[in-house]
């Protein structure tokens, strides 16, 4: 498998992360297992079915061959054939209001085909397109044009966002004292922009960090990593991780994965954890 990140024109900087590729030629018979935990950032994803294989959820249904993905705040699984190729979009959490023109709680936990929100054929463009880095190319001139054209963005949420001013251990009152609004107002905003309130997204944010201290911890230092992560005690971190992830911290440590994007990760079928 070949994963690849390619950085976004500055211009873009503010909205998006990077982009991505994900490529592979495993047998076509086998399949993988791709478990998408809590995420607060957003994606856009196209599936190139030139030859290659989609991706379909658990129940057998195909997913679209170009969908966006809403801030997720539960886990999900979706399988993978062992042949596939896909090109995305890692957005910061602000970003798909800024771009679609839509309030972002429509957008949670939520994978739209990308026709049903623009009229521009942006799939075809992708599909015809001959490598990732023409990709690349491509959408950044379809969200370039789409950010020059619309203005009516809450710069409030976008600055705290782009400030890095929320995370897990934000004081959310010392944000509310500083920029002279009420708890009610910014959570209002941030729901419109980002989709979820400051409170989950900082939650999600601290399951993160946990995700990325345990990819490189031994399950014997889990109560350390609660206490690293402000948690009370190592039952609540147990409940919250289960809540975001659908499995244990002992379970996700013992589950090798075969690859990784930011929330999301592939694993052999046959092995479910």
């Amino acid at each position: 498998m070949n994963y690849r990140q390619y950085p976004p024109p500055p211009i873009l900087r503010p909205y998006v992360r990077y982009f991505w590729s994900f490529d592979s030629f495993h047998a076509i018979s086998s399949k993988l297992l791709n478990k998408s935990f809590a995420d607060r950032y957003p994606r856009l994803i196209f599936q190139n079915l030139n030859q290659f294989n989609p991706i379909f959820d658990t129940s057998g249904t195909i997913l679209p061959q170009c969908y966006l993905s809403g801030i997720d705040t539960t886990n999900t699984e979706c399988v993978m054939p062992g042949t596939f190729s896909h090109f995305g979009v890692s957005f910061f959490p602000h970003a798909l209001n800024a771009f679609f023109r839509i309030e972002a709680y429509e957008l949670v936990d939520k994978i739209p085909d990308i026709r049903f929100l623009c009229n521009e054929d942006i799939q075809s463009k992708l599909e015809r397109a001959r490598s990732h880095e023409s990709r690349v190319q491509i959408v950044s001139r379809y969200l370039y044009n789409k950010i020059y054209y619309f203005k009516k963005q809450d710069q409030l949420v976008n600055y705290i966002i782009q400030q890095n001013e929320i995370h897990e251990s934000t004081d959310l009152y010392e944000l509310i004292r500083k920029y002279k609004v009420s708890e009610r107002q910014l959570e209002r905003k941030f729901k419109t922009s980002i989709g979820i309130s400051p409170k989950k997204l900082q939650r999600i944010a601290r399951f993160e960090k946990s995700l990325h201290l345990l990819e490189q911890a031994d399950y014997k230092q889990l109560t350390s990593i609660a206490h690293k992560l402000d948690y009370t005690d190592q039952s609540h971190f147990i409940k919250d991780f289960k809540d975001f992830s659908g499995m244990t911290p002992y379970e996700f440590v013992k589950c090798p994965n075969l690859g990784s994007d930011s929330s999301s990760f592939i694993y052999n079928s046959s092995n479910k954890g």
